[in-house]
């Protein structure tokens, strides 16, 4: 039963209703949810929690002293499976749904049945106690609402001065916890005590809600000026193991040191195993052409969000996607008839569309630039602005080479420079 895996299937009729909740849900969600959750709120977007886990550990790496700091890496066993009923309602009454739009919305997550295979042969239709239909448009919505209860437990403990947050610096907004649905991270000064009370909010939010931490897969990092004991004791405190490094953070991985050409190797790997999967051959060139704008140019782009890639990997990833253009094979190459540059030409221009690696990379980082450009208010701006920038124009930012810059503002500041040239 522990890899039973439930599927809802959802008429056209339900899903008309739940769309039609879904509408009412959006406009309100900035309102009620916090800037640290940045999923399924209008306005906000995955990369603003990314940009700040990256200057969070930034801290950690530059940090001295005494004062340690931790990160809880937690991973949240069935999320969607697990949510009680009556908590869901609960959160929405708090969240002020009241009336036909409660009822509506209780009615659309409890009418839920389920069969289950057996042997080949279907059973007969039973009804859950629990959980929220996967593939529902209507269910991410109800989950961030529910996550944002932690939130409020968080929040509270951090307004109660007993959990202690970070500051990336001194004066700027004090981070607690960041979401992205059921990707949590919480964050605290290295100390017993704050563990304590870490674990305490977690189990508090998990008796509540029904949810259940997989404290085997959570990981526990700590900044390098922490003890060793300390860092032991926390993570004993915890359940979770020690790590040197947190992995991947919503499919970024998180920087813990300088860019290197391993950091990004994945994405060349995985743009490798798809341009393998097809014989170059077996498409023509117009096919080729299609293959590469759809899928080969688009793998890298959501990592290049954030940060500036090597130029050798920029290199590497234009190479593979022009011998695979021209028809390169493991027993063959092939002559190429135009140079990379001017196939990389819009097609008004008389090139065929193509993106180069290196400038494409620049211009998504541009966005980042742009919006702090426009003020926007996220907590990632707000982050930025006050550690980096301190209420001058990023147009006008005078670089120093005696100052020690995070990964992600080096790669800001690498597309500021194409905003000046627009």
């Amino acid at each position: 039963m522990s890899r039973f895996r439930p599927i809802g299937l959802c008429n056209t009729l339900y899903k008309v209703v739940s769309k039609i909740l879904v509408n009412k849900l959006v406009p309100i969600m900035p309102k009620i949810i916090s800037p640290n959750q940045v999923s399924f709120v209008p306005g906000s977007q995955i990369v603003d929690n990314v940009i700040i886990a990256q200057e969070l550990l930034h801290k950690f790496r530059n940090s001295k002293g005494k004062k340690g700091f931790i990160a809880w890496k937690i991973d949240l066993s069935k999320a969607y499976d697990r949510l009680q009923w009556h908590f869901i309602k609960d959160v929405l009454w708090e969240a002020g749904l009241r009336g036909r739009v409660l009822e509506l919305l209780m009615q659309c997550i409890t009418t839920v049945k389920y069969q289950a295979i057996l042997n080949g042969e279907v059973t007969e239709s039973f009804q859950p106690a629990c959980g929220i239909r996967q593939g529902d448009p209507l269910s991410p919505y109800i989950f961030v609402l529910c996550m944002e209860k932690l939130s409020h437990i968080i929040n509270g403990a951090v307004l109660g001065k007993i959990w202690k947050p970070i500051k990336v610096v001194r004066g700027g907004p004090a981070i607690s916890h960041l979401f992205f649905a059921d990707d949590l991270i919480l964050f605290a000064e290295a100390h017993t005590q704050q563990a304590t009370i870490m674990h305490h909010c977690l189990e508090t939010f998990c008796g509540l809600s029904g949810q259940q931490v997989n404290f085997d897969k959570s990981r526990i990092f700590c900044s390098p000026n922490t003890n060793h004991g300390t860092a032991t004791q926390i993570a004993s405190i915890c359940g979770s193991p020690l790590t040197d490094s947190l992995g991947n953070y919503l499919g970024v991985p998180l920087i813990h040191s300088r860019v290197k050409n391993d950091t990004y190797s994945h994405v060349v790997a995985k743009v490798q195993q798809r341009l393998a999967s097809w014989k170059s051959h077996t498409l023509s060139m117009a096919g080729r052409l299609v293959y590469l704008q759809a899928i080969s140019s688009a793998i890298p782009i959501y990592s290049m969000q954030t940060v500036q890639f090597p130029i050798s990997i920029c290199d590497k990833l234009d190479r593979m996607n022009r011998d695979f253009l021209w028809g390169h094979n493991e027993t063959s190459t092939k002559v190429h008839l135009v140079k990379w540059g001017s196939i990389c030409k819009p097609k008004f221009m008389g090139g065929l569309g193509l993106k180069q690696t290196h400038l494409m990379n620049q211009a998504l980082l541009a966005k980042s630039g742009w919006k702090l450009l426009q003020r926007d208010q996220g907590l990632w701006s707000h982050i930025l602005n006050r550690k980096y920038l301190k209420n001058q124009s990023i147009l006008n930012f005078n670089k120093s080479a005696h100052i020690n810059y995070s990964n992600t503002w080096r790669g800001i500041l690498f597309g500021a420079r194409y905003l000046l040239k627009v």
